[in-house]
């Protein structure tokens, strides 16, 4: 039988709050850092909501959305009983995958499961913060969307990143305090289209 929410806030050792949300990711490495910050960060209004972060270890390689699926499911849903104001988040990558509408179909039967993909990656929201979307070449935009990989560490994205902050860029080490305090931008500028091709989006929520 599944388990009250309340032992989420009793482990943390927070007091009660009102809303819960769940986030369950495909990156091993860049997302559990940037969200950990961000949850501890003044930028997070976490007086009536408490936000859950599901990990893996650093040997755990399964990142394939069936999988993160499958954790949220199990480590969250199966797991406790949630309230409907309550949300559980899968953050995941474009990239190849090819079963993503089948995982967004499988979490709206559940409810309160949703989805967030980012094209091609999760760098690109973090370089909304920083860079002008209306600034980015035609030419840039194409070579962030296929993102190719330049050696056998980095994709071009990564470059990118890197080419803008002093101290470069390292995904294993995103220095998430370099990015939040313009989180707003990153906000306002994850709502862009670009109409005109439509082969570039920004941070999408199902």
């Amino acid at each position: 039988m599944p388990r009250e929410r309340a032992e989420i806030f009793r482990k943390s050792k927070t007091d009660e709050k009102e809303k819960i949300i769940v986030l369950a990711y495909e990156g091993n490495n860049t997302e559990p850092i940037y969200f950990e910050e961000l949850r501890s960060s003044e930028k997070f209004n976490n007086d009536l909501i408490y936000l859950h972060l599901l990990t893996r270890s650093k040997t755990d390689t399964k990142s394939a959305p069936n999988h993160v699926f499958d954790k949220l499911k199990k480590e969250a849903k199966d797991e406790y009983n949630f309230n409907k104001a309550d949300e559980l988040w899968m953050i995941i990558d474009k990239d190849r995958w090819k079963n993503i509408p089948d995982i967004i179909e499988l979490c709206k039967k559940q409810g309160n499961m949703h989805v967030a993909v980012s094209n091609p990656c999760f760098e690109f929201w973090i370089l909304l913060h920083i860079k002008n979307f209306s600034e980015i070449t035609t030419e840039e935009k194409t070579d962030l969307l296929t993102n190719r990989r330049i050696s056998n560490k980095k994709r071009y994205i990564d470059k990118y990143l890197g080419t803008l902050l002093e101290d470069g860029y390292n995904k294993a080490e995103p220095k998430p305090d370099r990015f939040l305090p313009t989180i707003e931008k990153a906000i306002e500028q994850g709502n862009l289209r670009v109409t005109s091709s439509r082969l570039f989006s920004t941070l999408l929520f199902f």
